[in-house]
Parts: C-alpha cells; sequence; structure tokens
C-alpha cells in the first residue's frame, strides 16, 4: 500500500538519525569516562609529587639539625678548634660550587656540611668519636637521595599524563561537535518532510509524533561538554602546578 501521508518515510529518517545519534553519545561517554580516568591518575601523581617534595624538605632540614650538632660538638674541642675554622673557610673559599638561589638555600647548605666532614677528616681521631653521628647523617642522606629519586619520577609521570590530555581534550570536542551537527541536520530534515507539514501530523497524538521525532530526553551532551571543558582547565592547571614544581 502506498504511503500518501509521508509518514513512513518520516519515521524511517527517524530511526537512522537516532542510531547515529545513539552510537555517538556512547562514543562521547567513553570518552568522558576515560578523561576521568586520566584525571585521576594525574591528581594521585600530582599528590605524589607534593608529597615527596614536603618529605625532602623534612629530611634536608633534620639533616641540617644533625650537622648542626655535629658542628656543635666539634666547636667543643678547644684544642683543634681554631684550626679546624680555618680549614673551613678555606674549604668554602676554594669551594668550585655554584650557589644559586633556591629554596632551602640547599647548595649553600651542602658547602658548608661539606666542609664540616672535611674539619672530621683532618683529625682522624674525630672519625671515630663522632662515627655514630656520621652513621645517622648518611642514612638521612640516602633518604633524601630516595626521595629525589621518587620525586623525579612522580613529576615524569605527571608530563607524561599531561601530553595525553590534547589529544583526547581535541577528540572528546570534536565527538560533541559531530553529534551536535547530525541532530541539527536530521531534525531540519525531518521538519522538511511532507507528514512533519501536513495537517494530520498537527491533528496527531503526542504517542504518534514521537515516532517521527528524535528523542533527546536521554542525551546528556550539554553536561558531558561541561565537564569535558572542565578537565580541560584542569589539566591546564596540572600543567602549570606542575612547571612550578620542576623549579624544586
Amino acid at each position: 500500500m502506498i504511503d500518501i501521508t509521508g509518514k513512513k518515510d518520516a519515521i524511517s529518517i527517524k530511526e537512522e538519525y537516532q542510531k547515529a545519534l545513539d552510537y555517538s553519545h556512547e562514543k562521547i561517554s567513553n570518552k568522558v569516562s576515560f578523561l576521568y580516568k586520566m584525571n585521576h591518575k594525574l591528581k594521585e601523581n600530582l599528590a605524589l609529587v607534593q608529597q615527596y617534595k614536603k618529605d625532602i624538605i623534612s629530611h634536608e632540614e633534620e639533616r641540617k639539625s644533625l650537622y648542626r650538632n655535629l658542628e656543635e660538638l666539634l666547636n667543643k674541642e678547644k684544642v683543634h678548634e681554631k684550626d679546624m675554622w680555618s680549614v673551613t673557610k678555606e674549604n668554602e673559599k676554594d669551594s668550585n660550587v655554584v650557589i644559586k638561589q633556591k629554596f632551602n638555600d640547599s647548595d649553600i647548605d651542602e658547602v658548608k656540611f661539606n666542609s664540616i666532614r672535611e674539619n672530621i677528616k683532618q683529625y682522624p681521631e674525630y672519625h671515630t668519636m663522632f662515627k655514630k653521628n656520621l652513621e645517622i647523617i648518611d642514612k638521612k642522606e640516602s633518604d633524601i637521595r630516595y626521595k629525589k629519586e621518587r620525586y623525579n619520577h612522580a613529576i615524569s609521570a605527571v608530563l607524561k599524563e599531561l601530553s595525553y590530555f590534547p589529544r583526547n581534550i581535541i577528540e572528546a570536542e570534536g565527538l560533541v561537535k559531530r553529534f551536535k551537527a547530525q541532530l541539527k541536520e536530521g531534525q531540519e530534515k525531518l521538519n522538511s518532510m511532507r507528514y512533519l507539514k501536513s495537517f494530520l501530523y498537527k491533528l496527531a497524538s503526542e504517542t504518534e509524533k514521537i515516532k517521527v521525532n528524535i528523542h533527546t530526553l536521554y542525551y546528556r551532551v550539554e553536561e558531558m561538554e561541561d565537564t569535558i571543558q572542565k578537565l580541560k582547565e584542569e589539566s591546564e592547571k596540572a600543567r602549570k602546578q606542575n612547571l612550578e614544581e620542576m623549579d624544586y
């Protein structure tokens, strides 16, 4: 039987666009879920960077305190005090270390710590006397090296995660753009069809009208688009934060 109303054609067109939109919506949803996982992993690594940085600062402060205690013990040895300080000044003057301003003045501290150790080397009897102190300091030095290794590893992990974001954000935005274009095209094509322009469509029930119109009730494209934008902003913020951390 010939469909003179054009209703069957309208239903067929509607179903084709509906399937295409369902597919596009699923692709957007999957991409947003993937971005969420990326963002979660990124934040985990950023948290590790912060934690390792705090650990390093704490260990360096403890090391400074240990060296300060050792220096005080050395200074109590009145017999060699004058000679030892002369050696200290010579070591500081002859050191080739280039001191750059960094937080905690760590380079300056290194010069001083090396000088204290040089003092002890000048007097072997002190090395035995302060052996326990030096062992504790060596353990602290080892802790600092380990934390710095983990810190650098976390920084690298953050950089790796950040490198994935631009491409995936572009892909997500492209999927949203495609969905909107498909929806607009489908609605325009349906609205131009004979049946939807006829008085029969105007008199039809809402149930019948649903059959020839694209359903958008369960689509969450605007919400997912907002999420994509927020994740994009968060990744940019993380990038800037990571650059600041790398100045450590």
